[in-house]
């Protein structure tokens, strides 16, 4: 197996990772809408990244960790305005924040940052 297949297997997994933790999330707050999910747009945006460096026998360089921290934050964002659009996001917000999706884009881009981050520290 070459680098690049390997690199290809490690980024789909996590992306995986993250497209559960988007799906989980969005049949979870159709079946409670009244409920407000706060860490699920942060978890479904920093988690891919986080998992493609920890994995184990991971090649992972600087530009995959930016690719999948943008798909995930992207995924994160899709599955908010899915239930923005369906009305499942009728819980309450924190009190900084005017709306709920106000507070999805917050929260996604701290996750984003923060994953991002964190695969770019473990990279050098």
């Amino acid at each position: 197996m070459t680098t690049q297949t390997i690199a290809r297997t490690d980024l789909r997994r996590a992306l995986l990772w993250g497209a559960l933790l988007a799906v989980l999330w969005v049949v979870i707050a159709v079946l409670r809408p009244a409920t407000t999910f706060h860490l699920a747009p942060f978890l479904v945006a920093a988690t891919p990244p986080v998992l493609l460096v920890l994995d184990e026998g991971a090649s992972a360089d600087r530009s995959s960790v930016l690719r999948i921290g943008a798909i995930s934050t992207a995924l994160s964002l899709g599955a908010a305005l899915l239930l923005l659009a369906i009305g499942a996001m009728e819980g309450p917000v924190f009190e900084v924040f005017p709306s709920p999706l106000v507070e999805v884009f917050a929260l996604t881009a701290v996750g984003a940052i923060g994953g991002i981050g964190f695969g770019w520290w473990r990279t050098r």
